[in-house]
């Protein structure tokens, strides 16, 4: 799927989200990605504040791996 971020600090961002919930669901990187980018794209539809994104993606893509999505 593949997000375009604004700029490499907002990649390098989004890259270290993946990267933490990968160690802390104990799944590979390349497993999350494709689930946290989902939710990214959804949230930058109406984003006001590009910022706040990567922790509700983190926090939304979390909840559907765990069994628990909306």
């Amino acid at each position: 799927m593949g997000v375009t971020y604004a700029n490499a600090n907002e990649a390098a961002l989004h890259e270290a989200a993946i990267d933490t919930l990968a160690n802390e669901l104990h799944r590979p990187a390349a497993e999350i990605k494709p689930y946290y980018e989902r939710e990214v794209v959804a949230l930058l539809e109406g984003a006001r504040v590009r910022e706040f994104v990567s922790v509700c993606a983190a926090r939304r893509t979390r909840d559907t791996l765990r069994g628990r999505g909306h």
